[in-house]
């Protein structure tokens, strides 16, 4: 069930995106070697294309997606300004998603107040394990769990 996130992934969403011709929003990417390295988000208001969001995407050397830096458009700025980040860390058993938001004041990202851990308990079966800490506190503490299953043809009563 090793589901990770790579870069054939994030092309994949983005051309699924930019072909939904049902959506008031449209999608633009700046590409590097075949990899999306930022995908713009444009919103449609009749005939005019207003900028909204922009993700630039960090890939480590296996191709897997270890950055999100998500962006929001300032129509008084006329600039980009960040907004928060995911971080993906992976390890052997799993990985862990973190997510810092931007601190205009310091112009960084603060410390990670929340995180998702998600261990491979066996090929069909994920763990994902809540964590958050407050300001004062330097280690997370556990808030919430579930167990995520995925089923093979072999378990399933119905086929086609």
């Amino acid at each position: 069930m090793q589901t990770i996130i790579t870069a054939a992934t994030i092309l994949s969403m983005y051309l699924s995106a930019a072909e939904n011709s049902n959506s008031s929003y449209y999608y633009n990417a700046d590409m590097e070697n075949g990899k999306v390295t930022t995908m713009y988000v444009y919103e449609s208001d009749s005939e005019v294309l207003t900028s909204k969001l922009a993700y630039n995407y960090t890939y480590d050397e296996q191709d897997r997606l270890v950055k999100k830096e998500v962006m929001r458009w300032n129509s008084v700025s006329g600039k980009w300004e960040n907004d928060y980040s995911l971080d993906l860390i992976y390890n052997e058993d799993g990985y862990e998603l973190s997510r810092s938001v931007w601190d205009k004041r310091t112009q960084a990202y603060l410390p990670t107040m929340e995180k998702a851990v998600y261990q491979y308990v066996t090929d069909q079966v994920v763990a994902v394990n809540y964590l958050r800490r407050h300001e004062s506190q330097e280690q997370f503490e556990w808030v919430d769990s579930m167990l995520v299953m995925n089923p093979t043809d072999g378990l399933l009563l119905a086929t086609r």
